[in-house]
């Protein structure tokens, strides 16, 4: 009944938009359907989500090997990369092995070291959405399982960690800005305003969304990192990388009120029939905790959302009860709404005024002091495309960004970006803008 309600709820939407539509939809409720098929033979095979922990540890292992080939001694003081996931994610990773630790019968070295790493790649990613899923992972197997202390007690570690030790990047843990979010997610809103019923489609979504936090096309920030940019077979499909950074957003804006209902259902449902047991009952916590501020069961993904299905899989062969699983949407659907409560709650800022913008003759670099706090800024650099340079920084103070070494000659247009962290109807604004040449 759950499947079904979740595959009407994609199917029905779709119908009106046409069959490129239709198509997506049919070729996500298959790859779903596909994923929580294969948890319930997991699970009927009596493996379950043992083998994840072991891949968990080699994804740690080489985001720590690729970030220390491109910073070196420096990786503390910027966020841990991987090829193919982002910090956020990166982190959210290392939440996972943490709780698996924590729950699994591996061999005991392994099941150390798959909890060390797990803390050290939260801490190197300062991944707060990562820190809220651990938070709220452990504490939901407490309902069931005395272990959860321990998660609880490694968030209080990767918090006296980031406060103790000099690692700049882990400072990020105590500051409440959402790094641009609050700019997507008035877009998003936006967007299942005029299509409340259908939404604009599944993948068709971050059409919408482009340039108003990432760049039309945007890939890993380890590549953006290295100067890679989209190429041009890729700006088309740019869209599939952008998200609305908040899973009920999302589903409002692939499918309308329809598609949102059946996700929330079909997430009440995996949560209800995990009932009881405390590592999946955590591990679907921790998911839909980080949906609150990212989108981690997309799919296809790098295998992350995928894990989400599979784990849902696992916790449907155990039988699910529909009026829990209804009771378990409503709370699904209160918690991916919190966001919202707390920007609808937050002060109006006041305006910032600019101090001083300068690049000095023959230097690299560029220098922004803003007066105003709260705000975060960005730094663009424009010419056809746009790319940020650098990440963000605390609007506060002053800024110092470097251009790309490689910079063909010709004028470009550096344009700096502030986003505030309050009222979801503050919309980022374009505070400075000025041209500069390459000779």
């Amino acid at each position: 009944m759950l499947l079904l309600a979740y595959a009407l709820s994609l199917l029905l939407p779709a119908l009106p938009l046409g069959r490129e539509a239709l198509l997506l939809a049919a070729l996500r409720l298959l790859y779903v359907l596909g994923l929580v098929g294969a948890g319930v033979a997991l699970a009927r095979t009596g493996v379950g989500p043992m083998p994840l922990g072991y891949g968990l540890f080699l994804l740690y292992m080489s985001a720590l090997l690729v970030s220390f080939s491109i910073h070196g001694e420096l990786v503390r003081e910027e966020r841990l990369l991987h090829p193919f996931h982002s910090p956020l994610g990166l982190g959210f990773m290392g939440s996972l092995g943490v709780l698996l630790a924590l729950h699994l019968r591996y061999p005991w070295p392994f099941r150390v070291m798959l909890g060390f790493m797990g803390v050290l790649v939260l801490l190197l990613t300062a991944s707060r959405g990562g820190l809220l899923a651990l938070a709220l992972g452990g504490a939901a197997s407490l309902i069931f399982h005395r272990r959860g202390w321990m998660a609880l007690a490694a968030l209080g570690l990767v918090l006296s960690l980031a406060a103790g030790l000099e690692v700049p990047i882990a400072q990020r843990f105590f500051q409440a800005h959402l790094s641009g979010r609050e700019g997507l997610w008035l877009k998003a809103y936006e967007v299942f305003q005029a299509h409340p019923w259908t939404g604009v489609g599944p993948y068709l979504f971050g059409n919408e969304l482009k340039g108003v936090l990432l760049k039309e096309c945007f890939l890993f920030p380890f590549w953006e990192v290295r100067g890679t940019e989209c190429p041009d077979a890729l700006r088309p499909l740019g869209g599939l990388w952008i998200f609305a950074h908040n899973h009920f957003l999302q589903a409002l804006g692939e499918s309308g009120l329809l598609g949102a209902a059946g996700l929330v259902i079909l997430a009440g449902g995996f949560l209800a029939a995990a009932w009881g047991e405390g590592l999946l009952f955590s591990l679907l916590m921790a998911y839909l905790a980080m949906g609150m501020v990212d989108n981690p069961f997309n799919v296809p993904s790098p295998f992350r959302g995928e894990v989400f299905f599979l784990l849902g899989g696992v916790a449907l062969s155990r039988g699910v009860h529909l009026p829990v699983a209804l009771a378990l949407a409503g709370g699904v659907t209160l918690l991916l709404s919190l966001p919202f409560v707390y920007l609808a709650t937050r002060p109006a800022l006041p305006p910032p005024t600019l101090r001083y913008a300068a690049i000095p003759p023959g230097e690299r670099v560029g220098m922004v002091a803003l007066e105003g706090q709260g705000y975060q800024a960005q730094v663009w650099l424009c010419q056809k495309n746009c790319r940020r340079l650098g990440w963000q920084w605390d609007a506060g103070k002053p800024i110092r960004f470097k251009f790309p070494d490689d910079l063909p000659e010709g004028k470009y247009q550096v344009r700096i970006v502030l986003l505030s962290p309050h009222r979801l109807a503050q919309r980022p604004q374009y505070l400075l803008s000025w041209e500069v040449s390459k000779p």
